[in-house]
């Protein structure tokens, strides 16, 4: 009985007494980082009985000291206004040795106290040599489906797919290593493109629509409808150090991206900005050219639309109006404004230090325009809005790949192929499967470089110093239905997503096709036809690829990574989207040679198909 006394009187002795402060530490549940590599740190308490809280923080059960600057200090930040609140945000954090780090919050208030912990995960880091460079391709909305559909558009032509063999993958199919990427936000099971793009930017998770930034209780107050007046409680949040920023920072690696989109869309942005609401194009673009974490630009290459975010800046848009093409201009970057400028920048030691091209005002044409090939009937005709002259993403990559390796230093690329998702969304058919067969030329811009600098740098222990990653932020939902013969009236290439797809029935086989129950599919494989060798089908042909849309969203379904380079078996198996960040710094920081070796042998083990 007294024992029985005794524990109730314990477990009594640890519930918050009535009136105790709630506290939350603002990070998520597996927050993890590598060493030295900045967060910043936001504890809220809510709850509270006068303004004069204090807060106490205890590292390790407090056997390790963290220098903490002086915080931000807050109140009134949350939706209750009849509640007391009060927060601490303490700036550019980092955490100096490896393992779990554990973190106590303490708020006194008037005698009660409240508390909360966190855990903190720390890879340890320290750059390999030889120093490594990193090109990570991103084809936005590039599940399996679109990898599939644009090798069979692509590499059905000209008689290459025959008896369900092609006579050679694509670019991305022939990187000889492959994994699978889980992809979820924080708060839904449906990722985004910026959740996504913060997961292998920084290693965390953070809520749909996020930048490299984690939520807080402030941000009910932002209002889309009055950027200008509430932009500040999407731009306060906790932040996380990018890759791009860590290693610039601590390594003095340069720096780029490349996309078809506004550079200061989800995907690039993520890389080097900091914002919980990622349509901040603006403040997106000042944060490029004066930094996020840490100041200066924040990248030596940038590359893609979103021309107006630099140039047309008004008090009301953005709160300044400044020239930010003009600021990089006199920072030392070229600047170039379409195809044929571009064309001009030299490579080797003639190539510029840095380089800017804006080539639209906001997102780039899509490949099948650029071609001037013919869309479909239900698909838009081109609008080039005064901007004809648009290069491809495999010139944008190699112009890239110039002015990054000008001086043989390592450095770290992203290159995203945007509009296979924004082509996707609108259930576009051609413009979908045509960027991402653009998107492969770029990928192999990307291995004849790797391929090219390994060659050159001469000897064993440089052979391999480019790795290239290959994979998608998140799926969409067109299917694969077959194959539709154009010469019948109302054949069925491209099903919508609010549009029933013909009812199938069994076919006897050649090239009958279904009797108008669904017109056009026939039993044979596709004849695309590539008359001027540019890698890009004209389009023309008789049997041609039927897809369908599901829907006009993301889908949560897992997608491939195909990856080259040292360090590339790190990235088999099925795996987090999060661990493509520590996984790519396992490869720096490691010497990865007995993997890379181990990949070596297995080409004596191929089969005779992959050699035939």
């Amino acid at each position: 009985m007294e024992r029985l006394v005794a524990v109730l009187s314990l477990a009594v002795w640890l519930l918050p007494a009535q009136g105790s402060p709630n506290v939350r530490i603002r990070l998520p549940e597996r927050f993890r980082v590598l060493t030295q590599q900045r967060f910043d740190l936001r504890i809220e308490a809510s709850g509270l009985r006068a303004a004069d809280a204090r807060l106490s923080l205890r590292w390790n059960a407090g056997t390790a000291v963290v220098d903490l600057p002086s915080p931000e200090v807050a109140t009134d930040n949350d939706a209750d206004p009849s509640d007391l609140d009060k927060s601490w945000t303490y700036r550019s954090l980092s955490l100096p040795s490896g393992g779990v780090w554990t973190l106590e919050a303490v708020v006194s208030d008037g005698g009660a106290s409240g508390r909360d912990t966190a855990r903190i995960g720390v890879q340890e880091f320290r750059l390999a040599e030889p120093r490594k460079s990193i090109i990570l391709m991103i084809g936005d909305a590039m599940g399996t489906v679109y990898r599939d559909a644009a090798r069979i558009v692509a590499q059905s032509a000209n008689g290459r797919f025959r008896e369900g063999f092609f006579d050679q993958n694509q670019q991305m199919d022939s990187l000889p290593v492959t994994g699978m990427v889980m992809t979820y936000a924080l708060d839904q099971l449906v990722s985004d493109s910026a959740n996504a793009a913060t997961a292998w930017s920084t290693g965390n998770r953070t809520i749909a629509g996020g930048l490299s930034a984690l939520a807080d209780n402030n941000d009910f107050r932002f209002d889309s409808r009055d950027i200008a007046g509430t932009k500040q409680f999407a731009l306060d949040n906790p932040r996380v150090e990018t890759l791009w920023e860590y290693l610039k920072r601590i390594y003095g690696y340069r720096s780029g991206v490349v996309t078809t989109s506004d550079v200061t869309d989800a995907t690039p942005a993520a890389a080097g900005a900091h914002s919980i609401v990622r349509d901040l194009g603006f403040e997106i673009a000042r944060q490029f050219v004066d930094g996020g974490l840490a100041s200066g630009a924040a990248f030596d290459v940038i590359l893609g639309g979103g021309r107006d975010r630099f140039l047309a800046r008004t008090a009301d848009n953005s709160g300044d109006e400044r020239n930010l093409v003009t600021e990089l201009i006199a920072a030392g970057y070229a600047y170039v404004q379409n195809r044929t400028e571009l064309k001009r920048i030299a490579a080797g030691p003639a190539a510029p230090a840095k380089l800017l091209g804006l080539f639209r005002t906001s997102h780039m044409n899509v490949a099948y325009d650029k071609l001037g090939l013919e869309r479909p009937p239900n698909e838009p005709t081109p609008d080039f809005a005064g901007f004809p002259d648009q290069p491809f993403l495999s010139e944008m990559t190699e112009k890239a790949l110039a002015v990054l390796s000008r001086e043989g230093g390592p450095f770290i690329l992203l290159v995203e192929g945007a509009s296979i998702d924004k082509e996707s969304h609108r259930n576009r058919g051609v413009g979908t499967i045509w960027d991402t067969i653009e998107f492969d030329h770029a990928v192999g811009v990307a291995r004849r470089f790797a391929t090219r600098r390994s060659s050159a740098a001469g000897g064993e222990a440089d052979q391999r110093r480019v790795l290239v990653l290959v994979t998608a932020d998140h799926d969409q939902s067109m299917h694969i239905l077959g194959v539709a013969d154009t010469q019948v009236p109302g054949a069925v290439l491209n099903t919508h997503h609010d549009m029933r797809y013909p009812h199938v029935e069994p076919l006897a086989g050649g090239l009958a096709h279904d009797s108008g129950q669904n017109p056009g599919e026939v039993a044979v494989f596709p004849d695309y036809a590539d008359l001027n060798g540019d890698g890009f089908p004209e389009n023309t042909n008789r049997y041609r690829l039927a897809v369908g849309f599901r829907t006009g969203q993301h889908t949560a379904s897992s997608v491939p990574l195909t990856a080259e380079g040292p360090g590339a078996l790190l990235f088999t198996g099925y795996y987090d989207q999060t661990d493509i960040f520590f996984k790519i710094a396992r490869a720096l920081s490691s010497d990865t040679t007995p993997l890379d070796r181990a990949l070596d042998l297995r080409s004596n083990f191929e089969i005779l198909s992959q050699n035939y």
